[in-house]
């Protein structure tokens, strides 16, 4: 099976178009992930699972 590759963009459509079917009780912490990924894409941050965060201050 090819791997497809995915993007910041892919992957908030796909947890917005989840919202829809998302129980009440996850809803929060699914809207918490979608804040997490804009706010990375909006810093430039493209791949955030090749990214070395260890140089970021505390």
């Amino acid at each position: 099976m090819e791997q497809k590759e995915i993007t910041n963009e892919k992957a908030l459509k796909a947890l917005e178009h989840m919202k829809n079917y998302c129980s009440a009780t996850n809803l929060d912490e699914l809207n918490y992930v979608i804040k997490v990924i804009k706010k990375l894409n909006n810093d430039g941050i493209t791949n955030p699972l090749e990214t070395d965060f260890t140089s970021l201050k505390k």
